[in-house]
């Protein structure tokens, strides 16, 4: 035995004992958040405790620390629920990416389909008129102007603001009573009110034709369609179509090897093992002063990570109520995953 053993030898009861002496202070102490309880009498009885672990350690400052360990229950069945609700996430993020790289496909095979319809199918002859919404709004106008004794639509007029304040006039002087001296300024006003409206009317009924002879061309465009322009109209729809097929092909291959690599990463990645939840104190003669507390996870490729609480004071009202009874309520505490 060299002299070093012989040294510490009779030191290391004395150490054991500082340690115990700590840790009794900080388990018979009582907090001010609630002074019916010891700490032990809290810390020490908690529903979601696997297991309760108490020791004496030296944190990164070299201070002496109590530490309280509550090893969480249920920890195994959660995080494999976890990883598996995860995993079924990124497989249904997989699906939604390979749906829109083809999502152009249907449209482009419609159009195949529909050109080869407009080259097999014959047509029949189509003798209806076409109509439009400019005709039928023009043909409304001419009935409005057309009309023996002017409409007091007349004064909400929309083709023509001189028709609305012709309009205007006509109906603000409006008198039946032929003595009356109004009377004439009431005829004047008519009389400009129906040259406006006859005026107006030779543009509407201009305007018609020029639609109608418009719709015209339009159809028998459509109905001159030739085989040729059907084919021309099949060829492009075909090639747009095949060379989709072929980049979607490319690009469900390039997704396919992607997501197998994600999964890999994902499969493999370190999962957590084991939660506790900790609190640390310093020691100060008889009082005892909480310097941290939050999650610490045990991962298994052998790393330790911690999150300290979001909310001190309500986690150290949560361990007092004895009011948190599983790890889901838990975590919310302290972001650990």
């Amino acid at each position: 035995m060299n002299l070093r053993t012989i040294i510490l030898a009779p030191l290391l009861p004395l150490a054991l004992a500082g340690c115990n002496e700590a840790i009794d202070t900080v388990k018979n102490g009582r907090m001010k958040i609630n002074e019916q309880y010891t700490v032990d009498q809290a810390f020490s009885n908690r529903s979601i405790c696997d297991s309760v672990e108490w020791d004496v350690i030296t944190d990164d400052r070299n201070r002496e620390l109590v530490q309280y360990k509550c090893h969480i229950t249920g920890i195994e069945s959660y995080y494999a629920q976890e990883k598996q609700r995860i995993r079924e996430n990124l497989l249904s993020g997989f699906d939604l990416e390979k749906r829109a790289a083809q999502v152009h496909l249907e449209p482009a095979r419609m159009e195949v389909e529909a050109a080869e319809n407009a080259l097999n199918k014959p047509r029949p002859a189509n003798t209806a008129t076409l109509d439009s919404d400019r005709l039928t709004d023009l043909l409304a106008r001419e009935d409005l102007l057309s009309e023996n004794a002017p409409s007091r639509s007349l004064q909400n007029y929309s083709g023509s603001p001189e028709i609305a304040a012709a309009a205007q006039r006509y109906f603000l002087s409006y008198v039946r009573d032929t003595t009356s001296p109004q009377f004439a300024a009431h005829k004047q006003n008519e009389q400009e009110l129906l040259r406006a409206m006859a005026a107006e009317r030779e543009k509407v009924q201009a305007q018609i034709a020029e639609e109608r002879a418009r719709l015209s061309e339009v159809q028998n465009a459509r109905g001159q369609e030739s085989v040729a322009h059907a084919q021309q109209r099949l060829n492009r729809a075909t090639e747009l179509y095949e060379n989709l097929q072929n980049s979607v092909a490319a690009k469900l291959e390039e997704l396919d090897a992607q997501h197998a690599a994600k999964l890999k990463q994902f499969d493999g990645a370190a999962t957590i093992e084991s939660v506790a939840e900790v609190f640390e104190w310093v020691v100060k003669g008889e009082e005892i002063e909480l310097v941290w507390s939050g999650l610490e996870g045990t991962y298994s490729d052998g790393q330790i990570k911690r999150f300290g609480h979001i909310d001190r004071l309500s986690s150290l009202q949560d361990v007092y109520r004895n009011n948190v009874k599983t790890y889901s309520d838990l975590r919310q505490k302290a972001p650990l995953l």
